[in-house]
């Protein structure tokens, strides 16, 4: 896996359209895998960093290949060199966690995908999607250590219609299980939502 860091140009208009729609920023960014895409090689999963309101938006990026982001737009952002990610995971690491997700569950009645309400239902569906990746999410006192940083709704359109869907910020502590299924977690990110930066599983020591 490929990790690379951009720094969007605020002055840049195909930046700023890209913020304000989280389809196109995903088109833009699958364009510097386009090849390993279309040869369903690739995996592509990003997320807008939080950062202070003054600060340039950072995007996160992990690629199953190595990127190639002279595609961006002349004055679209600062790259920083894309970094080799190659965990060695073990049975019992203990890693802190970001994560990006969209909490939901399916309605019995339209079939259609539900947000989540309460911060004890958000924390369950992040314990239980970790665990089916091959993580546990620690607990300490009866409370998982993981915390909501952030929960907004992203608006998309989508059909001629506009949607919200359900994006909130986790962070906390994680203990691996399953390696290899830990890996392949990784790999294809936790939950629905993707092509909308939602689903990259960060992880460090």
């Amino acid at each position: 896996m490929w990790i690379s860091k951009l720094v969007l140009n605020p002055r840049s208009k195909e930046a700023r359209r890209d913020l304000a729609s989280p389809y196109e920023m995903h088109r833009t960014l699958s364009r510097a895998v386009s090849l390993p895409l279309k040869e369903g090689q690739e995996r592509l999963l990003w997320r807008l960093e939080p950062t202070r309101s003054l600060d340039a938006p950072v995007v996160l990026v992990q690629t199953l290949n190595p990127p190639d982001w002279s595609v961006l737009a002349e004055g679209y952002a600062t790259v920083y060199p894309p970094k080799l990610f190659q965990p060695a995971l073990r049975e019992g690491q203990v890693f802190r966690f970001r994560l990006r997700a969209n909490p939901s569950k399916r309605s019995r009645e339209k079939g259609d995908r539900v947000a989540l309400k309460t911060r004890e239902e958000k924390l369950a569906w992040l314990a239980r999607k970790l665990e089916e990746g091959g993580f546990r999410l620690p607990s300490e006192g009866g409370q998982p250590l993981a915390v909501i940083r952030q929960d907004t709704f992203l608006e998309v359109r989508k059909g001629g219609h506009l949607l919200q869907v359900q994006a909130v910020l986790f962070e906390g502590t994680l203990e691996v299980l399953d390696p290899q299924k830990a890996l392949e977690s990784l790999k294809r990110g936790i939950g629905p939502g993707k092509a909308l930066g939602l689903g990259l599983l960060s992880l460090h020591p």
